[in-house]
């Protein structure tokens, strides 16, 4: 995406060059990235040190902002080693300036990882690649009615906000200080506490290499259905140029990405204090290093998918506060899974009627459904207004909540569509 002002474009070039002066951590290793050739020239104007490219053609059909039907897509993926991960930072601030993404790269462990997750998606574009077993693949009909409408009076947009202000609080969420730790810790401390009482409930971290922050999960066993999952996820984890630079730097991510948990730990609250059981397992996950490659998403989905774990469907909840544009509820239709975005389109509009829901295209890894994309499961990512449209304070440290209002009445309608889309596709596992 291009950012709507050149004012902003300078002020983050300005902060890049500073970064670039700075003497960032040491790197432990090279990274290995993949990105699409936008974000290559980012990476190349940053004169980010780099070799080894390759580049490698990938298919996904995908809805553009303005048409009405998906149409084939190409894009080329360049896989290259950059000398110092210590610089992956900075190329997540300028990618964000030019293109609009978080991030909009990929970081691995090494080339094989690299190259695996590109043929993963070339077969996946040949439709070639699915881990959802036949046995298991969702019927996406609207068949839950009285549940959900039961369910929906229950979310409360103040609690929202509540969740949104305590999160910008922390001086920052980067994933590599201790304040991001801390966040961290204190979030799977608080969905313990809400999951007392609750023995098919249970709350783990998932600790990843390189960095200190963890991601949090919380899970919800299924009654009937245990081993089929469904992923309600969101990133932890904040970002801006004062964070990078100091352990104590500001990053508030009030709507990036404090908006997205918040808004899946207000659905997370109504199902667990209503009692409701489903009968596929529903997780809900906060991602660590998001804006540093995808980083956390990355680890849980390579590791669901090497141990086969039956991922159903997985919604991605990155931004959800700030409304920018005529669009109530765009949904990113390049790396992700037609069919279900459709059914996510249609609870929106069963659901929430009077609405505005419309398709648009973000890029590549622009967040973390990239990371499930990639490894065959159905993403979708409902994004809280058209790309150029959003919030143009995110990384920065104004990213608080008076840029949306000081009011989570915007990201409520998230958390309508996400409930929605829990019951709906949580109660229907095959009889067994």
């Amino acid at each position: 995406m291009r950012h709507p002002t050149l004012a902003r474009r300078a002020t983050a070039a300005a902060l890049a060059t500073t970064l670039c002066a700075t003497a960032l951590p040491a790197a432990a290793a090279p990274a290995w990235l993949t990105l699409d050739e936008a974000a290559w020239r980012v990476l190349q104007q940053q004169g980010i040190t780099h070799d080894a490219v390759e580049r490698h053609v990938v298919r996904t059909p995908a809805i553009e902002r303005g048409t009405a039907q998906r149409s084939p897509r190409q894009d080329t993926l360049v896989l290259l080693r950059v000398a110092d991960d210590g610089e992956l930072p900075r190329l997540s601030l300028a990618a964000h300036d030019a293109l609009h993404r978080c991030g909009g790269f990929m970081a691995h462990a090494n080339r094989d990882d690299a190259l695996r997750t590109i043929q993963r998606l070339q077969a996946r574009g040949e439709g070639r690649l699915s881990r959802t077993a036949a046995a298991t693949a969702p019927a996406y009909t609207i068949d839950d009615e009285a549940k959900v409408q039961k369910l929906l009076p229950r979310l409360q947009d103040t609690r929202i906000l509540d969740t949104i202000t305590q999160l910008q609080g922390y001086a920052n969420r980067y994933y590599r200080s201790q304040t991001g730790v801390k966040a961290a810790d204190d979030l799977a401390q608080r969905w313990a506490d809400m999951a007392a009482g609750r023995s098919d409930v249970s709350v783990s971290r998932f600790g990843h290499p390189g960095f200190p922050q963890q991601s949090v999960m919380l899970t919800v066993r299924g009654a009937t259905a245990p081993d089929e999952i469904i992923v309600i996820g969101g990133h932890l984890d904040s970002i801006s140029p004062q964070a990078v630079l100091r352990p104590k730097g500001r990053a508030p991510g009030a709507d990036d990405d404090a908006s997205g948990i918040a808004t899946l730990q207000e659905v997370m609250r109504v199902i667990l204090d209503s009692n409701w059981k489903p009968a596929r397992t529903i997780q809900f996950i906060g991602y660590a290093g998001e804006e540093a490659g995808l980083l956390g998403s990355k680890d849980i989905a390579a590791r669901y998918a090497s141990e086969n774990k039956q991922v159903v469907g997985v919604l991605q909840l990155d931004m959800t506060a700030y409304e920018g544009s005529a669009s109530d509820i765009t949904l990113i239709s390049d790396y992700t899974d037609s069919a279900q975005d459709d059914f996510v389109a249609a609870l929106a509009s069963h659901y929430l009627p009077g609405l505005t829901v419309t398709r648009d295209v973000c890029g590549y890894a622009c967040s973390d459904h990239a990371s499930w994309t990639a490894q065959g499961y159905p993403a979708s990512f409902p994004f809280e207004a058209s790309f150029g449209e959003d919030n143009p304070h995110i990384h920065t440290t104004k990213d608080k909540t008076d840029q949306f209002g000081n009011t989570a009445s915007h990201a409520l309608k998230f958390a309508k569509l996400a409930l929605a889309y829990a019951v709906e596709l949580g109660s229907d596992a095959p009889a067994r």
